[in-house]
């Protein structure tokens, strides 16, 4: 009689267990919500998030996944969870963009997206894209990249069993984009001119242009490069009596100065 006892409990146990089993947890295209440590599914018209992809690794890289804004991983269902706004348009994700792709809203403080160069909102293009880059102590990466006007960072926040593991505050970034104007060659940026090339004006940011010296617009022959910034065009240029204008970029170890004298 014991025995048949026992034998029911443990039917009845692994029914149980049976039940909790066959209920699975968040897939790739649901909705979830935050519930204490952990993620589960949730009415769509209520939740502000979807898992935008689930991979089947603890240790899995979301970085890649359009529109992502977190990963979650879980070590006990060895999987990581995606998570992004519920309706993200994967097209216009930061994320995914490459170089040569158009970005609009780089500014500080503000949310880039990638768009169509064709479209009028199209501000910068992207010219180099970097993985996991350094920011620590002012370095800026993008500084040898040439026609680089602005730059943007983006970083995936990291949560479950994996949280820390990412990208540390102020020292690192996931993604670093250089970016420059829409519509200029970064091949004529005066970023990459030497003593002897010539440069034309221009009316955009910052003001001129490698040309050829036989060209009717070349107006300024280079005739000093000052590699730093710390100088400043008075002192890097001033007693060069040819000199009739210069060009200052950058700051510090990054920055250059151009000493430009009449074609």
């Amino acid at each position: 009689m014991v025995v048949r006892v026992l034998l029911l409990l443990a039917v009845a146990i692994l029914a149980g267990g049976g039940l909790t089993a066959c209920s699975t947890g968040p897939e790739t295209g649901d909705c979830v919500e935050k519930s204490e440590d952990s993620y589960v599914k949730a009415d769509c018209a209520a939740s502000t998030l979807r898992v935008l992809e689930k991979l089947d690794d603890f240790s899995g890289d979301c970085i890649a996944v359009a529109g992502v804004t977190e990963s979650f991983s879980d070590s006990g269902s060895d999987s990581t969870l995606c998570i992004g706004p519920r309706d993200v348009d994967p097209a216009s994700a930061i994320n995914v963009a490459k170089e040569g792709d158009c970005v609009t809203g780089a500014a500080a403080n503000s949310e880039a997206r990638k768009v169509d160069c064709a479209d009028p909102g199209a501000e910068t293009v992207v010219l180099r894209r970097i993985e996991d880059a350094t920011t620590i102590a002012g370095i800026d990466q993008c500084s040898d990249v040439p026609g680089t006007s602005t730059s943007y960072s983006w970083d995936m926040v990291t949560t479950g069993d994996q949280n820390g593991l990412g990208s540390l505050d102020g020292l690192a970034a996931d993604l670093l984009f250089c970016l420059g104007p829409v519509g200029v060659d970064p091949n004529t940026s005066p970023d990459t001119a030497q003593v002897g090339d010539c440069l034309a004006t221009t009316s955009g940011t910052p003001g001129y242009a490698k040309a050829d010296c036989g060209a009717p617009d070349a107006a300024y022959r280079v005739v000093e490069r000052v590699d730093s910034g710390f100088l400043g065009f008075d002192l890097a240029c001033g007693s060069n009596p040819e000199v009739t204008a210069g060009l200052e970029s950058g700051q510090g170890l990054d920055g250059y100065v151009l000493c430009l004298a009449p074609r």
